[in-house]
């Protein structure tokens, strides 16, 4: 019995540990591509990890991933071309308007004030603020995408621990409902619509789809707390 409890456990640390690699990995990509990412996108490690990581937290996103989005996901051109093309999708608005990668900009728009104070809450609850160097807002996606890498890190030394987990999953419930669950399928809309260079199209396909995944997952366990 204690074995079977024991691996169970295991499994569970492992499906966490996952889920806090493939958030990782979506704040990796829509950073600005320094040396160190470029070289994993171009190599093809970047993909790999993230395939790797869905086979052990969402096996039903596999094969999609692996046939469809991987392959885009594996830069071909130079970094100073990616570099280009990063300014290009999200930053310059030239030669076309860029696409926002802040949740006001595509949810609750004409209450910015109100959504950075909620986001401040959820962060400073967990002892977190933005860094003074990031020089960046609260609804940036990566800060977003950072929080659940943090969200599901400390569920993990929960599991580890046997400590009370509860309170990490259901501030990832709420998290992952109030915010990148509600707007992350506009981005992905827009950028259907907007984003010409195909790697910046499918991380956004990506997170999209690894959100509206892992939003019910998060859910379910939520509701296995509740008993």
């Amino acid at each position: 019995m204690n074995e079977m409890i024991s691996a169970i456990n295991i499994s569970r640390i492992e499906n966490t540990m996952a889920r806090n690699r493939i958030y990782a990995l979506l704040a990796m990509g829509f950073r600005y591509p320094d040396e160190e990412s470029f070289s994993q996108m171009a190599d093809g490690s970047y993909a790999e990890a993230i395939a790797a990581a869905l086979d052990v937290c969402a096996a039903d996103l596999t094969v999609y991933f692996r046939e469809s989005l991987a392959p885009v996901l594996q830069a071909t051109s130079s970094r100073e071309e990616l570099e280009s093309a990063y300014l290009s999708a999200f930053e310059t608005n030239m030669p076309e308007p860029s696409l926002s990668l802040y949740e006001g900009s595509h949810h609750l728009q004409g209450n910015k004030p109100g959504l950075l104070l909620e986001l401040k809450g959820f962060y400073r609850t967990f002892g977190l603020s933005m860094a003074d160097s990031e020089n960046d807002l609260e609804d940036a996606l990566t800060a977003e995408l950072e929080f659940m890498q943090f969200l599901t890190a400390k569920q993990a030394q929960a599991e580890e621990g046997a400590l009370d987990k509860s309170p990490y999953l259901r501030a990832q419930r709420d998290f992952l409902q109030r915010h990148l669950a509600v707007w992350l399928p506009a981005l992905q809309a827009e950028a259907e619509g907007k984003l010409k260079h195909a790697f910046y199209r499918a991380l956004t396909v990506l997170a999209n789809d690894f959100v509206a995944f892992d939003v019910k997952a998060v859910a379910r366990d939520v509701a296995s707390l509740d008993g």
